[in-house]
């Protein structure tokens, strides 16, 4: 039960055992009377592991004893955890919270690969234009939310938790924040706390101040809580991962210390497996469906990095934040043409929003080539067909921004929630060109265009 330390490096100790006590991959081994923990990653010889440093409560010696504790992490999981925050060990941090007990299991003993293809897609409204026209979600569905430093993923992230809530009120959430600041926790803490959606929700938390080993941790913590309510609950569960990033950089870390060769771009060898690891537990069964929203941060805004790759390969939808919609104070700020989905299909969303959303990519599209165009020749130098091309994408944009809930105590304006039959009439009335001959500053944070006067209202249509 117990085992000797060797060596130790880095975030790595080398532990000595009897033959007979040697640990399994991925226990856990404590020390400093159960206050340190380590997490075993790799069979040395017959009698030596090595652990990558989870916790460090007090400084590691040579012939520090250890003890096998024989098992994996344990997991809060079930209807009693909700309402509080976890930590990689699965204590509450929120004491006496928690009127019963709630359930542990082992991480990962929740894996379940029954998945179930439903003819009826389920389509749930965030009531956030951008996503529900350009990348409708459906049960089960994966989104990444990609972008750089500073362009608002995680605000955005935020918004569809309180969107989806007001829409659905019997749904479970699950946070996950692995290797972000505390500060954004607490804010998701309070924010949820205030808007009583706390009581159906739980999180898991571990900071970016914490070891690599923790924060690659708490993502298949999360996600055994998550399978969980799904499949023994028989809950439909909204998951959340901030970042789905700081957990591939943590892995590299780790892998690094366990002096393992990188790969491509520097990153691990073992990349498209972790991410894999995690992202094939998410999907719908007979249960009920786990539908994630994972943030992805670009290091250089960069859609091509491996990282990125490794997730984008597994996701059913990509919504791409860009820093030069953010420059023109246009926000969400969505690039609708580096985004996809694969519910843009006529027979879960409809021929109506289907052939919008066509004319929609189209018109911005054609802007996006014209754009040099302007800035060499000018706007006038266009001829007619493309000015009012021009027009109907700069009015497109200016109306997919909006104001959430979230910001109201930065910018002092009331967040909508806009439908989605709103969204997709709206867009079609810019698309057939019925405001072609107003500003489109007139769309900027709007919710719905529906209540804005026409140009044949106004008498404003001009005579050929």
């Amino acid at each position: 039960m117990t085992g000797k330390i060797i060596k130790f490096w880095s975030d790595v100790v080398e532990v000595k055992f009897d033959r007979v006590d040697l640990p399994s991959l991925n226990h856990i081994l404590t020390l400093h009377n159960n206050t340190t923990f380590l997490l075993v990653k790799r069979l040395v010889n017959e009698t030596t592991i090595r652990a990558i440093i989870i916790y460090l409560s007090s400084e590691i010696k040579i012939n520090d004893v250890v003890t096998n504790t024989k098992r994996s992490f344990v997991v809060s999981v079930g209807k009693n955890s909700k309402n509080n925050i976890y930590s990689f060990e699965g204590k509450p941090l929120l004491t006496n919270r928690n009127a019963n007990s709630p359930l542990y299991v082992e991480v990962d003993s929740t894996i379940n690969k029954s998945r179930f293809f439903d003819v009826q897609a389920e389509v749930i409204q965030t009531g956030i234009k951008v996503i529900d026209f350009f990348i409708p979600i459906v049960k089960g569905f994966k989104l990444g939310i990609f972008g750089g430093a500073g362009v608002g993923k995680t605000v955005l992230m935020k918004e569809i938790i309180f969107n989806v809530n007001k829409d659905k009120k019997s749904i479970s959430n699950i946070f996950i924040g692995s290797g972000e600041r505390s500060r954004e926790a607490i804010e998701l803490f309070n924010e949820l706390e205030s808007s009583n959606l706390m009581k159906n929700s739980s999180m898991y938390i571990s900071k970016m101040n914490e070891s690599p080993g923790a924060r690659m941790s708490i993502v298949p913590i999360g996600i055994t809580a998550a399978e969980y309510l799904r499949d023994y609950e028989k809950e439909d569960v909204l998951l959340f991962i901030d970042n789905i990033y700081r957990f591939v950089q943590a892995e590299n870390e780790v892998s690094a210390s366990l002096g393992k060769k990188p790969s491509v771009g520097g990153y691990q060898s073992t990349l498209d497996s972790d991410v894999a690891s995690v992202q094939e537990r998410l999907f719908k069964n007979q249960n009920g469906a786990i539908t994630s929203f994972q943030t992805i941060f670009l290091p250089m805004d960069d859609l091509s990095d491996p990282s990125a790759v490794a997730v984008f390969n597994h996701l059913d939808g990509k919504l791409v934040l860009s820093r030069e919609q953010s420059s023109k104070n246009i926000f969400p700020a969505f690039d609708p043409l580096a985004s996809s989905s694969n519910s843009v299909n006529e027979k879960i969303i409809g021929k109506k929003h289907f052939n919008a959303i066509i004319e929609a990519k189209k018109i911005l599209a054609k802007y996006k080539e014209l754009e040099d165009v302007i800035l060499i020749l000018g706007f006038d130098e266009l001829d007619k067909e493309s000015k009012i091309i021009v027009k109907k994408a700069l009015q497109l944009e200016n109306f997919f921004s909006q104001n959430f809930f979230m910001t109201e105590h930065f910018t002092k304006e009331k967040g909508v929630f806009v439908s989605l039959e709103d969204t997709v009439d709206s867009v079609i009335r810019i698309i057939n060109g019925e405001y072609i001959n107003q500003s489109p500053e007139i769309f900027s944070y709007v919710g719905s265009n529906l209540n804005i006067p026409t140009d044949a209202e106004l008498g404003l249509n001009k005579k050929e």
